[in-house]
């Protein structure tokens, strides 16, 4: 589109300003829409200066996502192979799930600016206001239909390990699917699954991370336990530089998991903060309270309870119960 390449222009002047004849020569189109598409940047948000015998220059970056800026910089062959970003959805698990039954291929990523919808586990809703990442990957994995949950595990890895290479940030994961920074939540990730009994036909694996927006805009109970990379980071974060590498992370940790579990385990296990700890995990009949012994190779929690006997927890919300910490 020529307004993407009107702004790959802009942004890359060494002077700042650029001639609207200089602009119209480069692309191969006339001054006037030039000038169409300088008013369209505008009206996405964008400032921009025009001064005589100068020409144009950009006062304001909004900060959106630009499907023309994710690609360019995406250096993936399988994840982001399609890029569909919306200003808005209901949900883009529920979306991601719809295209896939359709063929959409693996690696297709869908994105928005926000949700009206966005879910969370045991069908809770995810509060997705302006300024965050929100996006959902398609993954048809050649893997037993009991291994599926491996692939929250893979996505966490490479959510933190990207929070942790962008942001500068100490991001550690909290089985199964949160990702904290200083003890509060900033991103969850969600997986849905259509399969036959033997096989897995494809899975939405959903991520949500609370980036840029302001922790005033958190509804207050939210606040308690949740935070933004911004707020840890002291910054505004560039939210396609952690898009990009969150798939690039995913790609490289995707291709383990399906050649060596043990070694995305190992990972794991590395950027964890459940394992070692005394924990209370609720299901949907119990809460269990015990020591975190590790995870299994199917993903589930290994918890030792107080009488000695060892469960397996494939689901539940875990509390870390402070103060009772043991060696891993």
């Amino acid at each position: 589109m020529y307004k993407d390449k009107i702004l790959k222009l802009l942004k890359s002047s060494k002077s700042g300003f650029v001639s609207g004849e200089e602009l119209a020569m480069k692309l191969g189109i006339s001054r006037t829409m030039v000038w169409k598409h300088i008013k369209a940047l505008e009206r996405e948000g964008f400032g921009i200066e025009a001064v005589p015998s100068q020409g144009y220059r950009i006062t304001v970056l909004p900060d959106l996502l630009r499907q023309a800026e994710i690609k360019q910089g995406l250096k993936t062959r399988v994840m982001g192979r399609e890029v569909h970003l919306y200003s808005e959805t209901a949900s883009t698990n529920s979306l991601a799930m719809e295209m896939a039954s359709k063929g959409a291929p693996e690696g297709a990523a869908l994105i928005a600016e926000t949700q009206t919808n966005g879910k969370g586990r045991l069908g809770r809703k995810w509060i997705s206001p302006k300024g965050n990442l929100y996006f959902s990957v398609v993954l048809r994995p050649n893997m037993p239909t009991h291994k599926a949950p491996l692939i929250t595990l893979m996505g966490a890895v490479a959510v933190a390990a990207a929070i942790r290479k962008t942001c500068g940030v100490q991001a550690a994961i909290k089985w199964p699917n949160d990702i904290l920074v200083s003890g509060k939540k900033v991103s969850g990730l969600l997986t849905e699954m259509s399969a036959e009994p033997d096989r897995i036909r494809h899975i939405a694996l959903g991520i949500g991370v609370n980036v840029n927006t302001a922790l005033d805009e958190l509804p207050l109970d939210v606040r308690e336990c949740a935070t933004t990379l911004a707020a840890a980071a002291g910054k505004k974060i560039d939210r396609t530089m952690l898009l990009q590498q969150i798939l690039h992370n995913l790609e490289s940790w995707y291709q383990v998991l399906l050649t060596s579990e043990s070694d995305l385990l190992k990972e794991w296990e590395a950027l964890n903060t459940t394992v070692g700890r005394k924990v209370a995990v609720s299901g949907l009949s119990e809460t269990l309270e015990g020591l975190a012994q590790g995870i299994d190779s199917e993903g589930r929690l290994v918890l030792r309870l107080d009488d000695g006997s060892v469960r397996h927890v494939a689901a539940g919300d875990v509390t870390i119960l402070k103060g009772r910490q043991s060696e891993k």
